[in-house]
């Protein structure tokens, strides 16, 4: 067994064991407002449909499906010299 191997294991098994045990050391943070604090949150919609902007992106990025091939691509040898 090679070293390199062993470390890149003991790596591994390091970091998989931190980012399993971060979430269950950090405290929960609720946003509670105080008992008898009125919040007036003030939303302007300004009359826009985000939807549409979502639409017209979704039919941008259908040109990039590409085209149905009814032929395989042929690729050139490339030891044949001319």
């Amino acid at each position: 067994m090679k070293s390199s191997f062993l470390l890149k294991a003991t790596a591994v098994s390091l970091l998989t064991a931190a980012t399993t045990i971060l979430p269950f050391t950090l405290s929960a943070n609720a946003q509670v407002t105080a008992p008898g604090v009125v919040s007036e949150e003030v939303y302007e919609d300004d009359d826009f449909d985000w939807g549409w902007l979502g639409l017209i992106g979704l039919f941008g990025l259908a040109g990039l499906a590409g085209k149905k091939r009814s032929e395989p691509t042929a690729y050139r040898d490339p030891e044949v010299r001319r």
